[in-house]
């Protein structure tokens, strides 16, 4: 079995090789996004995506997925032990037969957006492309599309970045992902050890890995210039730095498409190009001090924060007052514009973007609340701007202890 797992994986790496090769000289083209910023593309590609970025002050995150069909929010499946055959099968409903890629782009051109960053692959592990990694996703599933190619054909054609979501720091449904007597959230904490889960040992982890460098590879090279990845959750990261080796990652992302922007929350080893800090900056030291996690998850995160800190930033926040994703409760509120406007002036005040989180529905179209307010936001944009950044002294509100972020109604679970 191991034989022919480590085979499995080669052919799968060859044929996205083979596939890099074939579109060489995609990479070797500016980037579509860039366009304005090509005298600092030809020094330096990484800078003049790093230039972008910082101007492009606002972003759409579209959380959504087979956890969609619940209407409980993206950690369902851990939330209510969900036993892994019976989330396979609800995911088969999963049909997205309303998901408009255009929609997408519409919405956040109207809102005067600049990128959209897009949940490819949640904690659940069901892919929204075409993996040859795995036949867990859309294309092979009873949708049969691919999401992703939609929305990044709809992207370029209007001149939006597209960032790439990508859970790797938790998958539920991998065999060989860390089992949660290691890292508590590895799992949903089922009564009996799921037959699906494989994981024995510390070296069994590589297999994990590299089914996630291969998917990863993929995203790089399957689906033209992207403007970057955002991975998530980092906690299990800090813990275990060994096994996942992510400046592997980050090396082989920047050596197939050199400006691409790489971003793990404040930082999982203190690389990343930017930081996006959820709900507010600052070390997440305390958060895993809180939660029971071991000093070395929080010296950790000290130092990434450390290293990261001064670098260009992002502020990741739902619209929503319930999770991330797709949420029918009737306690579910939706914020105003008012209430997006006063993110967009903190963004400011702490020289950040504002990345701001809707959760379609299963059927893929976006409530009309969400689209009212944006749409309103755009309209105050364009009629005022922007509000004006500050660049003097805005280390000392993102390192503060005790941010002056405006307050939200409702308590809301992590994505």
């Amino acid at each position: 079995m191991k034989k022919i797992r480590i085979n499995l994986f080669i052919i799968c790496l060859l044929g996205v090789l083979a596939e890099v090769c074939a579109q060489e000289s995609t990479w070797r083209e500016m980037p579509y996004f860039l366009k304005g910023y090509e005298k600092q593309y030809k020094k330096s590609p990484k800078e003049a995506a790093l230039s972008w970025f910082k101007d492009a002050r606002f972003g759409l995150f579209v959380h959504w997925g087979p956890a969609s069909l619940y209407g409980q929010g993206e950690w369902v499946m851990y939330n209510n032990r969900i036993p892994i055959k019976e989330y396979e099968q609800k995911a088969r409903e999963f049909k997205g037969d309303k998901f408009n890629a255009q929609d997408y782009v519409n919405l956040a051109l109207d809102a005067n957006m600049k990128y959209i960053t897009f949940v490819i692959k949640h904690h659940d592990g069901f892919a929204l492309w075409d993996s040859k990694a795995s036949d867990y996703n859309s294309v092979k599933y009873p949708s049969g599309r691919d999401f992703l190619k939609e929305l990044s054909i709809a992207c370029k054609k209007a001149g939006l970045g597209l960032f790439i979501y990508y859970s790797v720091g938790l998958d539920w449904h991998h065999p060989y992902y860390i089992p949660n007597t290691m890292y508590d959230p590895a799992r949903p904490h089922y009564t009996k050890t799921p037959e699906e889960y494989k994981y024995s040992k510390p070296e069994d982890f590589k297999h994990y890995m590299n089914f996630a460098k291969t998917q990863i590879m993929e995203l790089c090279t399957m689906y033209g210039p992207i403007a970057g990845f955002w991975f998530d959750t980092v906690g299990g990261v800090y813990q275990y730095s060994d096994l996942f080796n992510i400046q592997e990652v980050y090396d082989m992302i920047h050596a197939i498409q050199p400006h691409a922007l790489v971003v793990f929350k404040t930082g999982a080893n203190g690389n990343e190009d930017f930081i996006t800090g959820e709900r507010h900056f600052g070390s997440l030291a305390p958060v895993f001090k809180s939660v029971g996690l071991p000093k070395k998850v929080q010296d950790a995160a000290d130092y990434s924060w450390q290293n990261n800190k001064a670098k260009p930033a992002e502020l990741n926040i739902p619209i929503q007052s319930l999770g991330w994703g797709y949420h029918s409760s009737p306690k579910q509120r939706q914020k105003s514009a008012k209430e997006v406007m006063d993110l967009l002036d903190y963004c400011a005040k702490v020289n950040a973007n504002l990345l701001l989180n809707i959760g379609p529905r299963p059927d893929g179209t976006i409530l009309e609340e969400n689209v009212r307010v944006l749409k309103e936001v755009g309209r105050k944009l364009k009629k005022d701007g922007f509000p004006r950044l500050n660049t003097k002294d805005y280390m000392k509100y993102r390192d503060s202890a005790k941010q002056e972020r405006p307050k939200e109604k409702e308590n809301q679970t992590a994505n």
